[in-house]
């Protein structure tokens, strides 16, 4: 589970505003997160060991009902519940604080463990009882949860998320349908879609057996059903096929820009307002294996510089 951070960073980010709504529908209201302004890549001493670390999501959110005011939401994606949890959060929330000198909202989105649903916690650490050392943060059970119930929801990341969830009399082949026909369902940016087909995919991998089940109960369904075709494929699938479509020089032509286009989005998305520099470099690039390797490996980069185009 842990090697899904780099994904449900991704996610949250691209759905923050779902996110929001999930966990905190009073902080959705009141914040406006398409404002949202990224800042998670700084670095922090890591609490309490002191290992230096980058935040998993640091978001500065203004205020809808004062302009001049904004709200710094901090959130940690953890495969499980731990112990030291509490104190690792206040210990970043205390140093967010002294560089950026704004409240700070504390989450925690537990993947595979954790108490199921959203809940507020208090760290409680008083030795005189004068109720002093009380710490609040927001936590978020991710599996526990009842996919059913998510899938009903009006937000996408819902559906994605529900992926994790618990299928209730659902086979994993039956979860996995109604996760994908969720999401086949609604109109989105291909990006959007893709993020949560991904995640789907990731958390639901069937075997062979599973497998012809989950075709079975496709193939079975008729008219709606037998229209889901979402499959899944990487950026480079994508854009292959998009721009290979007839083996024309003018297909691949296209093909590139359309890879630009995707390659500059996912950048935006990841690393937040992209530099001249960036731009610059990305439209010399002329060669379609490129732009696809580097959209393949956009999420996975801790840094544009991993990606040699900054």
């Amino acid at each position: 589970m842990a090697g899904y951070d780099q994904l449900f960073k991704g996610l949250l980010r691209t759905f923050f505003g779902d996110f929001l709504a999930l966990v905190s529908p009073r902080a959705a209201e009141n914040l406006d997160s398409p404002r949202a302004t990224f800042l998670d890549k700084e670095f922090f001493t890591g609490w309490p060991r002191g290992h230096r670390r980058e935040l998993d999501l640091l978001a500065r959110v203004p205020v809808r009902a004062d302009a001049n005011r904004s709200v710094l939401v901090h959130i940690e994606i953890e495969a499980r519940a731990r112990p030291e949890i509490g104190s690792r959060l206040r210990g970043y929330g205390n140093q967010i604080q002294s560089v950026h000198d704004e409240q700070v909202v504390s989450m925690v989105v537990f993947l595979s463990r954790g108490r199921p649903g959203v809940h507020i916690e208090t760290l409680e650490d008083d030795l005189f009882n004068l109720d002093l050392g009380r710490f609040r943060y927001l936590s978020f059970g991710v599996a526990g949860c009842p996919a059913e119930e998510y899938l009903a929801k009006p937000q996408p990341l819902a559906w994605g998320l529900a992926a994790l969830m618990r299928p209730g009399s659902w086979s994993r082949p039956a979860h996995k349908l109604a996760c994908l026909r969720r999401i086949a369902g609604t109109e989105m940016d291909d990006i959007q879609r893709f993020l949560l087909v991904n995640c789907v995919e990731t958390c639901l991998e069937l075997d062979t057996r599973e497998t012809a089940e989950y075709e079975t109960l496709r193939s079975g369904e008729g008219g709606e059903g037998q229209m889901l075709t979402i499959e899944k494929m990487t950026w480079a699938d994508k854009i292959r096929a998009e721009g290979w479509r007839d083996g024309l020089e003018q297909g691949r032509r296209q093909g590139e820009q359309g890879a630009r286009r995707i390659l500059l989005r996912l950048l935006g998305l990841r690393f937040g307002p992209l530099p001249e520099t960036v731009r610059r470099r990305v439209d010399a690039i002329d060669s379609l294996e490129t732009l696809t390797d580097l959209a393949d490996r956009v999420l996975a980069a801790r840094s544009i510089d991993d990606l040699g185009i900054a």
